[in-house]
């Protein structure tokens, strides 16, 4: 979570002159320190200039930042991760809004906000306690404008989408391994389609092999690899639909393709055609992110 978020209420308003703050006062006379301020009454120090001009309201700008209660707690910092945020448009608490109009591009200082400019009386989360002033160590990386800040944005959705796919990836090797040792456990004589889908057949069935189009009825057993079952139709009535309108997981829309009318058998289905990164959590199903799921199928009819 970013610390420095915060609700519309908090910062819409403000308070257009705020009090010092005894703690802030007290801060600065036990470490020796002569902050700047404005006439705001916000403190702020520059320890390195920076180049150019001072960022200003509707500048996109880029920072790396640490968050500090005045004990020196770090409450949240953005480590590798710089944050950007448009100045001046309430994204931000007040006091960064205010604070990084001081900063020149490459510029490096210290925000020394009261809690009137930061979080007031509220709580936030268990890092941060009502009516805390707060220290933030600032880097002012980039100042940008909406087209550089496009830009960036695009280079960064990029840069996510890879490194999604690369764990999607690195998933999906791990998944295939965890499937061929839970058949090896469970003495399954799994067949792998080039999805990565495993499949077992106990029973053949008769008829025409389920494709796309067709309604299937289908009783299921869902399972994980340690064996938690989490959700089951052999009690109810069996689950139908149209096979390749996408109602169901990928793993299902392209196992139960080897199933005929009557087949008896198993799906093993990698978590990139389950449910992937996502947790499940809906009524007595409890689906972890990432999980290998095991199905046993009974197709009752296809039609």
């Amino acid at each position: 979570m970013k610390f420095i978020l915060t609700a519309l209420a908090l910062f819409i308003f403000g308070l257009f002159n705020p009090i010092f703050s005894q703690d802030l006062q007290t801060y600065f006379q036990e470490n020796g320190l002569d902050p700047e301020s404005s006439s705001d009454n916000f403190f702020f120090t520059i320890e390195k200039k920076g180049k150019g001009r001072k960022a200003k309201s509707g500048d996109y700008v880029k920072i790396s930042y640490k968050g500090m209660l005045l004990d020196g707690t770090v409450f949240d910092e953005s480590k590798d991760d710089p944050f950007v945020f448009r100045l001046g448009h309430h994204q931000v608490i007040k006091g960064w809004d205010i604070g990084l109009e001081k900063f020149k591009e490459g510029g490096k200082g210290f925000l020394f906000v009261p809690s009137e400019m930061a979080y007031g009386k509220e709580r936030m989360s268990n890092m941060i306690p009502p009516n805390s002033d707060l220290i933030y160590e600032i880097e002012l990386l980039e100042i940008m404008d909406s087209k550089q800040y496009n830009l960036y944005m695009k280079r960064q959705e990029i840069k996510a989408q890879k490194e999604f796919e690369a764990k999607k990836e690195t998933q999906f090797i791990a998944d295939k391994k965890i499937i061929q040792q839970y058949a090896a456990k469970n003495k399954l004589k799994i067949k792998r389609l080039p999805s990565g889908v495993s499949y077992v057949l106990k029973k053949k069935g008769k008829g025409k092999t389920a494709q796309a189009g067709d309604h299937l009825k289908v009783h299921y057993e869902g399972r994980l690899v340690d064996g938690t079952v989490f959700d089951s139709s052999f009690d109810e009535k069996p689950f139908e639909f149209v096979l390749g309108k996408g109602k169901t997981i990928e793993g299902w829309e392209e196992g139960l393709k080897k199933f005929k009318k009557g087949s008896v058998g198993w799906l093993l289905i990698p978590s990139k055609l389950a449910y992937g990164p996502r947790a499940i959590r809906e009524g007595k199903i409890n689906i972890p992110p990432d999980s290998v799921l095991i199905f046993k199928i009974k197709i009752v009819d296809v039609d």
